[in-house]
């Protein structure tokens, strides 16, 4: 049987929206350049960084062919990707942020299931580690397994984690007009993924190709080291999907905003800010106290993991076995099934009230 040729294969467009990224961004393309399925283009959007990084992403495309670069002002994430979707030549877009990094097999695996599944998915994705600036595992993000239609699992709480996660079909993306780019003067940053992958939700399903395929780097500065404005950035999203979806039941709503307070909670309580840990711990025993008990008996256990795992030293993430957890992690994947179930019951609800 002759083997399959790159010309054979769906070609990826995978864009990099990069801004000042000059300490991170050859780490990043290096672990794009290393993916083992061969037929991909880069598109590296340059959104007016003011320190080196045009000046790498010259360097690196001077011996890399699949490198196209984008210059523009700077305008903020979304502009940035949708510049890039313009461009993409590919049937399918991978974007990954230009401070993280992928395994070799991400692309590969991922476009394995979409190209097999009998789903015909708009949206495929993989599991996620976290990792610190010299690439050490902090920890894994779950193994979530949602197939098919799965609009009300991502706006109960998304389970995608980053935008370096996914790969989608570009007809899906510029079909859903791609990131919205207002975010941006509200300083809303991060909430654009949420919201791109909400409207790809609604065009069609989604599929999981399984593996720690994914290095969602935690940096100072990022969305997640501020819970407060995090936790606005995500009640924006969910303000204009209300608006735009009437006929999701409010109890979804209330279930999405109560885990998404507890998410900023446990952020809080991991930067030391006590007072904005309760702030957001009662704003969701408020909604649901069920899973606000649930959730605070879970903390002592996730903390002891962690400090464990500290102790035994953090392991590289590309020295990892994707298929395996990176420590063991106490009640993590059975907290992450309540939570499916909490939201599939208020999805049901939701279909029940629907006219």
């Amino acid at each position: 049987m002759m083997a399959e040729t790159p010309a054979d294969q769906p070609l990826i467009s995978v864009i990099i929206p990069a801004y000042n990224a000059a300490g991170t961004i050859a780490a990043t393309l290096a672990s794009v350049r290393e993916q083992r399925y061969p037929h991909f283009e880069i598109i590296a959007v340059d959104d007016g960084s003011t320190d080196r990084t045009h000046d790498i992403l010259r360097a690196i495309a001077r011996e890399e062919p699949r490198l196209r670069i984008i210059t523009q002002a700077n305008g903020g994430v979304a502009r940035a990707r949708n510049a890039a979707i313009a461009e993409a030549q590919g049937t399918w877009i991978a974007t990954i942020d230009a401070d993280d990094i992928w395994h070799p097999d991400k692309l590969a695996r991922q476009m394995h299931v979409a190209t097999t599944s009998p789903l015909a998915p708009v949206m495929v994705y993989s599991w996620c580690r976290r990792i610190d600036a010299q690439d050490r595992v902090i920890s894994d993000q779950g193994r979530p397994l949602h197939e098919g239609m799965a609009l009300d699992q991502i706006l109960g709480f998304n389970f995608l984690n980053n935008a370096s996660n996914v790969m989608f079909r570009a007809d899906a993306a510029r079909a859903a007009g791609g990131f919205e780019e207002a975010f941006q003067a509200f300083r809303a940053y991060g909430t654009e993924d949420i919201d791109f992958y909400l409207a790809l939700a609604q065009r069609g399903p989604i599929a999981p190709a399984p593996g720690f395929l994914v290095g969602y780097r935690i940096t100072g500065g990022g969305m997640s080291a501020s819970p407060r404005r995090m936790r606005m950035a995500i009640e924006m999203t969910l303000f204009r999907l209300e608006q735009a979806r009437p006929d999701i039941a409010p109890a979804l709503f209330t279930l999405s905003r109560t885990f998404y307070d507890l998410y900023a909670a446990a952020l809080a309580l991991q930067s030391g800010r006590g007072g904005m840990f309760l702030g957001f711990l009662t704003q969701a025993f408020i909604r649901r106290p069920d899973v606000t008990a649930l959730f605070l008996g879970c903390v002592p256990f996730w903390r002891g993991a962690e400090a464990r795992a500290t102790r035994q030293g953090r392991p590289y993430f590309a020295d990892l076995d994707p298929d395996l957890s990176s420590h063991a992690q106490p009640l993590a994947e059975r907290f992450d099934r309540f939570r499916t179930a909490r939201i599939r019951k208020a999805a049901c609800r939701s279909a029940q009230e629907s006219p």
